[in-house]
Order: C-alpha cells, then sequence, then structure tokens
C-alpha cells in the first residue's frame, strides 16, 4: 500500500562556516512503507458456531444409534438430525464467508475464495438439508 501523495522535500538553505566556505546540506525524507497484517476478525464467528453445530448433530447420531438400536426407526431419525445439523453448520460457514467477503473488498483485497467459499457452503448446506429431509419422509413411510 502505498501513500497517495509523497512527503515533502526539507531543504535547508546553505550556511556560510566560520572559515567562509560554504556548506551545502540538503536532507531528503524518505516516505515510510509500513505493512500490516491484516486479519478478518469478526465480533460473531459463525465459523466457530458451525463447529460447534456439528459436534452437536454428531453427538445426536450417536446418542440415537445407541439409545434406540432395537428400533427400526432410531438411527434414521439421528442420522437425519446429524444431516440437518451439517446443513445447519454449511450455512453458518457461509455467513461467516460473506462476512468475510465484505471485508476483503472493503480493505481491498481479492474476495474471489470467500465468495468461492460461500457458493459451496450454500450448495452443501442444501444437500444436506435435502437429504435430512428425505430421511425424515422415508422414515414416514415405514
Amino acid at each position: 500500500m502505498e501513500p497517495q501523495n509523497r512527503p515533502e522535500q526539507i531543504v535547508i538553505q546553505p550556511q556560510q562556516n566560520l572559515q567562509g566556505e560554504v556548506q551545502y546540506t540538503n536532507i531528503v525524507q524518505q516516505p515510510q512503507i509500513v505493512y500490516i497484517d491484516l486479519k478478518y476478525n469478526p465480533e460473531n464467528n459463525f465459523r466457530y458456531w458451525s463447529y460447534g453445530v456439528i459436534a452437536v448433530g454428531i453427538s445426536i447420531y450417536f446418542g440415537f444409534g445407541i439409545l434406540f438400536f432395537e428400533s427400526d426407526f432410531g438411527p434414521f431419525i439421528g442420522n437425519s438430525l446429524c444431516c440437518l445439523s451439517f446443513s445447519i453448520a454449511f450455512f453458518l460457514d457461509a455467513a461467516f464467508y460473506k462476512g468475510k467477503s465484505e471485508w476483503q473488498t472493503s480493505t481491498g483485497q481479492s474476495s474471489t475464495g470467500s465468495i468461492v467459499g460461500m457458493v459451496f457452503d450454500i450448495i452443501f448446506g442444501i444437500i444436506a438439508l435435502f437429504y435430512a429431509v428425505f430421511l425424515l419422509i422415508f422414515i414416514g413411510e415405514i
């Protein structure tokens, strides 16, 4: 990041020495370049929330698998709730990428990677949501 205007040059006029010699001094101020490491650090980090939702979904999956092992519908409900939690986690991650892409645009960075990540998160979230609903419909037919 370069400054738009160069700093003014400071020129000190020649001064006469006691012996009668003229001494020329020219001080040129060089622009300082400061590199700032930019990091996206939102107040509400939806990515961390998505990790928690995935952990809850996996716990529900194993819980239903253990509690309703002999049942016909228990594993399907556990699987459906786990897929639903993954869907929610994908949508939370997409919200994280949305905020990150806006931040990158405001700081003049490329937001292509964030937009691609957001699109894939939305696609995977929709697939997981349809699979969860499909499993619930399948349970209704049993």
